[in-house]
């Protein structure tokens, strides 16, 4: 893996997956989750702040991008899940 893949990319996803309509609509819908969670496709983790920790038994994220999962990890630990 690259600098570019290792180093850019996930900061250049998290930006384009972050534009305030897709936030908008995660804003929406991740809330309602509940019970035993899977997030297939985690990304860098933009979902995780939008969970509602009280709902949420356990959550799975997974992510096939191995230099998405550092963004990902840093954003669960500030969400309060585990």
């Amino acid at each position: 893996m690259g600098f570019y893949d290792k180093y850019c990319l996930p900061h250049l996803i998290d930006l384009a997956c972050g534009l305030n309509a897709v936030h908008r609509q995660r804003a929406k819908i991740v809330p309602k989750a509940h019970g035993k969670v899977l997030e297939v496709g985690i990304g860098t983790g933009l979902n995780l702040p939008h969970y509602r920790p009280e709902l949420i038994n356990e959550l799975w994220g997974l992510d096939p991008g191995t230099q998405m999962h550092r963004l990902a990890e840093k954003r669960m630990r500030q969400s309060g899940l585990d």
